[in-house]
């Protein structure tokens, strides 16, 4: 019987446009009126996601920067807060500048401006979009390296070809244990790529919750569409995978439902969670 169902935003809850349909809202609160808790697990920072948190009526913890920050909906209660140590940063921002990887730092999970680059933005990137949406959030400096506080950041962030970026990441190994390195999205062969404190992914939170609730594996489920997610799909037993989301993804997946931009939360919620529930 599921109990929980995790949710990604981007690609998964939100459409192209960034929205939730009226669909999507609608199965949300059937889910809740069923008594099945509901929550956001997204990459997004807590800044750029806070809007999205009306969805859910519940106060219940919700999961941000893949899993470094959880945050309650309603009552603002921090529950987990983990940095990248300064050290760490200051080397990886340094070995990017070496391979000339666009890097962004983000220096903390709630104020802004948060994000800090050096360089020039990649205008011809895939990502710009990404960038673009979250101006309001980016600062551009002179040094990185002195944007780094003495008490760690929320994570650094590298954009650039993914062949590149793997190559860079197998050279960090010594540093591999004191930090997590999570490929959030890939696009042609372009990744986005955060590297945060250790122990973070969306799997780490979605286990942080299962014991918080006393939920066992068996009866949760996890609704995403990209490679942020993957492990996070592997925890629970009841993986769905968006029709938007890779052919790799998908065959993880005990249920596929149509693309974000085709109401397909609700449609999974219909089709396959409330069955499983027997409430359909």
């Amino acid at each position: 019987m599921i109990k929980l169902v995790g949710i990604d935003l981007d690609g998964t809850l939100l459409d192209s446009n960034k929205n939730i349909s009226p669909r999507n809202l609608k199965a949300l609160k059937v889910l809740e009126e069923n008594g099945i808790k509901i929550t956001i697990f997204t990459g997004r920072a807590w800044i750029s996601a806070r809007d999205y948190l009306k969805c859910i009526s519940n106060d219940i913890p919700a999961v941000f920067q893949n899993g470094a920050y959880v945050r309650t909906t309603r009552s603002n209660k921090v529950l987990r807060s983990v940095t990248l140590d300064t050290q760490i940063a200051k080397r990886v921002v340094e070995f990017a500048k070496d391979k000339e990887i666009f890097t962004v730092i983000s220096q903390d999970f709630t104020n802004i401006p948060d994000m800090k680059y050096e360089s020039s933005l990649p205008l011809n990137s895939k990502f710009m979009p990404y960038f673009e949406r979250n101006s309001y959030r980016m600062k551009r400096v002179k040094k990185l390296e002195i944007e780094i506080p003495d008490n760690g950041v929320a994570g650094v962030t590298w954009v650039g070809e993914f062949e590149v970026i793997k190559k860079a990441i197998k050279e960090l190994e010594d540093f591999r244990e004191k930090m997590s390195v999570i490929v959030d999205t890939i696009l042609g062969k372009e990744a986005f790529v955060e590297l945060l404190g250790k122990n973070c992914g969306k799997e780490v939170a979605m286990d942080f919750l299962l014991n918080l609730f006393g939920i066992s594996p068996d009866e949760a489920a996890f609704i995403g569409d990209s490679y942020n997610d993957v492990n996070a799909m592997k925890v629970v037993s009841y993986p769905i995978a968006m029709g938007n989301a890779p052919d790799d993804v998908k065959e993880l997946a005990t249920f596929v439902t149509s693309t974000n931009d085709e109401d397909g939360v609700a449609n999974a919620i219909y089709n396959y969670i409330l069955k499983e529930r027997d409430l359909i």
